[in-house]
């Protein structure tokens, strides 16, 4: 009995093993080009496997690639944590420089982002994914926040509106007609540091 309940260990760490190379292929072409030119057999290629392996792990390419996303988030989440626990908090524009660069330096995973913002059809397991990533955000700014005297009600709501004026600022200016990508990211930068100062004057009160 025992014999056979660290074969099944052995199987299950085998499998989630399998599943993290694909998800490392995904992002690894997600790093290459847009992620709405990704196929599975793309990833199936990248990970050295057939298609039909891919669906043993994941059942679909939208269950794939919101997997990927979470874990590419995932792996800066400490990052932004480490801003707000510090002695003294990150200001509301670092924060907001900080958020506004992963995700320009990051394009696939902006581009995952809108693309779920926008999906009027997602499954209910993927809904309840990107609810949960959308969440870690939320909940980050809302926790800056308070770290600068919001009361927890207000902490929240601001959160929301402050996460939807960044992306928003993406959104709208990253293919913004310019000399050059950086000169775009200049400008969108700007915009963000001016949207920070507001909420740094107008609602702490400095």
């Amino acid at each position: 009995m025992a014999s056979e309940s660290k074969f099944a260990i052995l199987k299950e760490k085998e499998r989630e093993t399998r599943k993290q190379i694909v998800i490392e292929s995904t992002l690894t072409l997600f790093s290459q080009k847009p992620f709405y030119e990704v196929g599975m057999r793309d990833v199936a290629e990248e990970a050295g496997v057939s298609p039909a392996t891919l669906y043993r792990y994941f059942p679909s390419q939208e269950a794939l690639f919101i997997e990927s996303f979470l874990q590419n988030i995932s792996s800066v989440t400490k990052e932004f944590e480490d801003m707000i626990k510090k002695d003294e908090p990150a200001t509301i524009e670092e924060f907001a420089v900080k958020f506004t660069n992963h995700l320009l330096d990051n394009e696939s995973s902006f581009q995952m982002m809108t693309y779920l913002m926008l999906k009027d059809d997602l499954t209910n397991p993927a809904t309840g994914r990107f609810d949960s990533l959308s969440k870690v955000f939320f909940d980050m700014f809302s926790q800056l926040m308070e770290r600068h005297g919001v009361v927890r009600e207000d902490a929240r709501l601001l959160s929301h509106s402050f996460i939807a004026s960044i992306t928003g600022i993406i959104m709208t200016f990253r293919n913004y007609s310019m000399k050059s990508r950086e000169k775009v990211r200049s400008h969108i930068n700007q915009l963000v540091k001016i949207t920070a100062s507001l909420y740094t004057k107008e609602l702490l009160g400095e």
